[in-house]
């Protein structure tokens, strides 16, 4: 994976008194996970290594073989992680994933079709997840789930069911006394950070995914080189914010990566969407995430490049081996001489290439990761970074990088809703 930084314009002297800061955070960091004994948050970026803890996923799995069909039951961190990697490393013999995060009709009657038309259960898997076990969206649209499976395998369905939480909850509890299989999620590790522990590494087993290569990419981030490049990054960042750019838009030329995006979104959102700092301080460089694609060149490049200044971009990409490529002359292309004998991977780097000349061009901040390829092992690594970028991101601007206090809001207005 190669990254590169660009327009910049940071003093070396601002830059060096933020990467210390954050080496030393990183150093603590790295004392305190070494034994996988989950005192601290920070955790999450070691489990993915934690041979003990992977193993007992690894047996609680294996009356779940020849899986073809998931339907994950979750919302937010207990579902993002997973479809990003899923979606960046499927392919044609992967199984099938259906996801139910929202409270949609439409997205229920699909899946209850899809369930109804498996005639053998063994093909299929449903994954629960929820670290409370009180998630509103997540039970109620487990019971709908649960309720079709019943009707359409008898009292066997419970032997296709999984339920992941954190321990000692209600929702485990009923799930053990109806003998369906659970896991545990350490307590300390927070739901946008889970996607290496049972939250991500279960469906994503189930979905084909080779689990040790993306292991060994996450643990391939906590590396020395990888960690001196993280602290560039997020002292870069911190003072672009400082400046005013509080604006940071993942963009990708690879749609396998959008999700990755999205994934991103909510891990720096509410991690860095505090209003006050651990001190109790004013907070006032909250950083908005966004989501482009190629898409975006022809709906939204004209306000990146042309007007709005509070942005720095984060490109994200891997070139394709798969594209069309054939260079062959046809006359549809006699119009446009430029694109005789070129083949789509030609276009496409020359697009790419063109569009960070034109930041360039407008001295626009940018990153620029290049994955070497879309596989498990540089997922491992893309996420397991920005995982460690966001805690340090959130350490150099003194926040709490695992906490959620305003989301609780709509909880609790739902609740009295509830019951009344």
């Amino acid at each position: 994976m190669k990254i590169s930084l660009r327009n910049s314009k940071l003093t070396e002297e601002k830059m060096k008194v933020l990467e210390k800061k954050v080496h030393q955070y990183i150093g603590k960091v790295q004392q305190k996970i070494a034994k996988n004994d989950y005192i601290i948050p920070e955790s999450a970026l070691s489990i993915a290594n934690d041979a003990a803890y992977q193993r007992k996923i690894a047996k609680a799995l294996i009356s779940f073989q020849g899986v073809r069909h998931v339907v994950l039951v979750g919302i937010g961190g207990s579902n993002l992680g997973t479809e990003a990697v899923y979606k960046a490393l499927k392919n044609e013999s992967s199984p099938q994933l259906y996801v139910l995060d929202g409270v949609e009709g439409e997205a229920l009657t699909k899946i209850s079709k899809v369930i109804a038309g498996i005639k053998n259960p063994e093909h299929v898997a449903i994954v629960i997840i929820s670290k409370s076990g009180t998630t509103t969206e997540t039970i109620l649209n487990a019971r709908a789930v649960l309720q079709v499976c019943e009707h359409a395998y008898g009292a066997e369905y419970v032997k296709r069911v999984i339920c992941i939480g954190n321990s000692d909850t209600e929702f485990l509890k009923a799930a053990k006394k109806k003998k369906i299989t659970t896991i545990t999620i350490p307590d300390v590790i927070s739901g946008r950070y889970s996607v290496f522990s049972a939250v991500g590494i279960v469906p994503l087993t189930l979905l084909g995914i080779d689990i040790p290569e993306l292991q060994s990419g996450a643990a391939a981030a906590l590396s020395k080189e990888a960690i001196t490049e993280t602290e560039k990054n997020v002292a870069t960042l911190a003072l672009h914010a400082e400046r005013g750019v509080h604006t940071i838009n993942f963009f990708t030329f690879n749609t396998r990566l959008e999700t990755c995006g999205v994934w991103y979104r909510q891990l720096l959102a509410e991690s860095i969407g505090k209003n006050k700092t651990k001190s109790g301080s004013t907070f006032k460089h909250q950083i908005l995430p966004v989501v482009s694609t190629s898409v975006d060149l022809h709906s939204q490049a004209q306000l990146y490049l042309g007007g709005y200044k509070n942005l720095y971009t984060h490109f994200v990409y891997f070139p394709e081996e798969k594209l069309n490529d054939s260079t062959a002359s046809h006359w549809l292309m006699d119009h446009v001489p430029q694109l005789q004998g070129k083949s789509a991977a030609m276009v496409k780097d020359a697009i790419t290439k063109g569009v960070l000349h034109a930041y360039d061009d407008g001295k626009l901040p940018y990153r620029y990761t290049e994955l070497t390829k879309c596989t498990a092992y540089e997922i491992g690594y893309l996420l397991n970074s920005l995982m460690l970028e966001v805690m340090c991101l959130a350490q150099a601007f003194d926040i709490n990088a695992f906490d959620q206090p305003h989301v609780e809001l709509y909880k609790k207005h739902t609740r009295v809703l509830l019951d009344t």
